[in-house]
């Protein structure tokens, strides 16, 4: 259930993306005596920090691991702290899920390397591939995907430009993503997989199968049609339209100033544009709007011959619902196409149905069963 834990709506929902993997994740009892002292992203992040201390001493590692990620989220870049806390975060992991046999691979690309973690199912029926979107880390969806390899699917998980230790490597977020999952398997030597792209991964990974048709099934968990669409969302029609206009004026200064001055006192904003212009390599809010305005299904869903699955939650704060019609009117070559939008009736309205995620999952098991069986053939 998606709880209300703070005011501020992105603290919330950051809160509910954690506690949804339940006590094995995080600790509600004392999360909930410390969220008083929450009242701006300082002290969001020293609570945080205080509590991956304390469970890491006491060797909580599999509840470490998202304190840390909590109080490494809003830091900026630039803070040494936000390094430290990744590190630690990854070292928790590791002594979290000792003798699980997770094998950490390295794949060149572009000079550097991409991040993948895999897990052997011991009698693989299909292969599963994953990655997330603007602000992940694949070790953080453990969790969530885990449990397939139980069910016979080895589960590949990566992170490509942009994202965690591949952006520390150098690599920037790009539109572009059929490039870093080729490269995935090529190395691997793939040929039959499913992609499971999460958050703003329902935009990279049907890219992706535009572009590789070695990947036989799509799962956009949630959906993401535009860049563009994460920064129009929370605004009026006519701030965004203006918006639009003046990017199409490339009215640089203009725009700067004005998200700047936003910045100062919107801490969604000025998260979203700070770590936003980290991810890219840009260096203003202009550069990084231009950035991913880029990517935009629109040029690539008719080259989509897959088996494609698309969620939706009917209040995603990032995603307008809308968007889904217009994807599925524009899948008309794709083998098949399978969808749910939830509902607030039904729970799951949210992003990535955060609260109740086992809505989403239900959805998953059912076009993995009926399409990623070593018996199905398209």
């Amino acid at each position: 259930m998606f709880e209300h834990f703070l005011e501020n709506e992105q603290f919330n929902f950051q809160i509910n993306r954690v506690a949804v993997y339940g006590p094995a994740c995080i600790d509600l009892t004392e999360v909930r005596q410390e969220l008083p002292r929450i009242k701006d992203i300082k002290s969001w992040t020293e609570v945080w920090f205080k509590l991956a201390r304390k469970a890491e001493v006491e060797k909580r590692f599999g509840q470490a691991v998202y304190y840390y990620r909590m109080a490494e989220f809003y830091l900026e870049d630039t803070n040494p702290e936000k390094s430290s806390c990744y590190q630690k975060f990854r070292e928790c992991f590791d002594f979290a899920h000792q003798g699980e046999r997770i094998e950490r691979i390295q794949v060149p690309y572009q000079g550097t390397y991409l991040p993948v973690m895999r897990l052997k199912a011991p009698q693989e029926k299909g292969v599963l591939l994953i990655h997330g979107g603007y602000d992940s880390f694949m070790e953080e969806f453990y969790p969530l995907v885990s449990k397939y390899q139980s069910q016979g699917y080895t589960l590949i998980l990566f992170e490509g430009p942009g994202q965690g230790q591949a952006r520390k490597n150098g690599l920037a977020f790009s539109y572009d993503w059929e490039k870093p999952t080729s490269a995935v398997l090529d190395f691997l030597n793939l040929n039959r997989v499913t992609l499971m792209g999460i958050s703003w991964g329902g935009y990279l990974a049907p890219r992706a199968a535009a572009f590789d048709k070695r990947i036989q099934n799509v799962i956009c968990y949630d959906i993401f049609y535009w860049g563009l669409d994460m920064m129009l969302n929370r605004l009026k029609k006519r701030e965004g339209r203006c918006l639009l206009l003046l990017l199409y004026l490339r009215q640089k200064k203009i725009i700067n100033i004005i998200l700047q001055k936003k910045m100062s006192d919107n801490i969604d904003l000025s998260w979203k544009l700070t770590h936003g212009m980290y991810i890219t390599g840009t260096s203003s809010p202009y550069n990084f709007l231009k950035s991913i305005s880029k990517h935009k299904l629109s040029h690539c869903l008719e080259k989509i011959t897959q088996n494609i699955l698309l969620l939706a939650g009917e209040r995603d704060q990032y995603v307008p619902v809308r968007r889904m019609k217009k994807i599925q009117k524009k899948l008309c070559n794709a083998n098949s196409v399978s969808s749910h939008v939830f509902t607030i009736e039904e729970g799951g309205e949210q992003h990535c149905q955060v609260g109740e995620i086992q809505l989403a999952q239900c959805e998953i098991d059912k076009f993995l069963k009926t399409y990623a069986s070593p018996y199905f053939r398209p």
